[in-house]
């Protein structure tokens, strides 16, 4: 056991040296807001897809698919339990913060962060499940995520309760289930977890003068997210977030309680040992970076979900190594 915590813990500090080299960076004026920007669209456009692509290049074996579907599974589950348990514990009195907190509590970094991890720990295997969770992440932050942080309308006499169109943007629902959909279906990562499936089932590899290239780009997951993150933590207002205990809170149920749900539901689906470390790794992530961003986009409060995002991050170099220590020792 403490040999595994040993190793989860040497794969996490390198992930944090690079993530001081974000924060040394952002400190000397190399990184900024723009540049920052351009590094995300890179990640998001180009090295996450290439990323995920490539771990699905592999010998076709049907135990593969059987444990990729159960990766979905246990990655649906615990996002639900998430959003619920985000949702009955959290009671922040103001709505602005009560609702991203309940966000970053529920969501976490399962692409900049855990994925890493997945390939430091796991190899490529890793990348190949813990694109389930990537996939459920999106579908969530896409559809619950968003109408979590978007502001209700005042209500008016002659608004019905249950309407159809949504007076807060003004269209019907269908045309915003629709563009809730389009939203996940285009997403990057979810187009190259849908290229990677069909080249993986259907047996087609990609020719190497193309493989190659893509490889090389997926050698990037590691460093660009963690200097994003470093740029983050060295701008983060930390007072605000020291000063909320919705935030303790928040950060209890994001590292602790939401990865020992998870490997229970790993032992109770008896899922393979490379699929709960997987999940243990995405589960036990700190909140997710979109927790800022989309609060900034929905008129929320920034400063929680940004030093949460900080405090999270710099907690779980404790914790995940023990979370994920845990499940190697019960899966072995």
């Amino acid at each position: 056991m403490i040999e595994n915590i040993t190793s989860v813990a040497t794969q996490v500090a390198i992930l944090f040296i690079i993530i001081g080299v974000g924060v040394i960076l952002s400190k000397c004026k190399v990184l900024n807001k723009e540049r920052v920007s351009g590094l995300i669209d890179i990640v998001v456009y180009i090295v996450t897809p290439s990323n995920i692509i490539v771990s699905f290049q592999r010998e076709f074996k049907g135990e593969l698919i059987f444990n990729l579907g159960f990766s979905f599974l246990a990655a649906f589950i615990v996002f639900f339990i998430n959003c619920v348990m985000a949702k009955i514990v959290i009671r922040e009195k103001n709505p602005d913060k009560n609702c991203v907190i309940r966000f970053a509590s529920a969501f976490p970094n399962a692409g900049y962060f855990a994925l890493p991890l997945q390939k430091a720990i796991l190899g490529d295997i890793g990348v190949f499940y813990g694109a389930a969770y990537i996939g459920m992440f999106h579908c969530y932050i896409w559809t619950y995520g968003v109408k979590l942080l978007t502001k209700k309308p005042e209500k008016t006499v002659d608004s019905p309760v249950f309407s159809l169109v949504d007076k807060s943007q003004n269209r019907p629902l269908s045309s915003q289930v629709l563009a809730a959909l389009k939203k996940i279906l285009l997403n990057p990562p979810i187009i190259g977890i849908f290229i990677g499936i069909i080249f993986f089932v259907l047996k087609i590899k990609i020719p190497n003068i193309i493989l190659s290239p893509m490889q090389s780009f997926a050698a990037l997951n590691t460093p660009l997210p963690m200097l994003i993150i470093g740029f983050y933590l060295a701008n983060a207002d930390l007072k605000a977030t020291f000063s909320n205990l919705w935030v303790y809170i928040g950060a209890f149920l994001r590292l602790i309680a939401s990865p020992a749900i998870a490997l229970l539901i790993c032992m109770l689906l008896k899922v393979d040992s490379g699929v709960a470390t997987s999940c243990i790794i995405a589960c036990s992530a700190p909140s997710a970076a979109l927790s800022g961003m989309l609060a900034q986009k929905f008129g929320r409060d920034t400063e929680v979900p940004a030093g949460m995002i900080t405090f999270t991050t710099i907690v779980c170099i404790i914790t995940m190594p023990v979370m994920v220590a845990l499940a190697q020792y019960l899966f072995n």
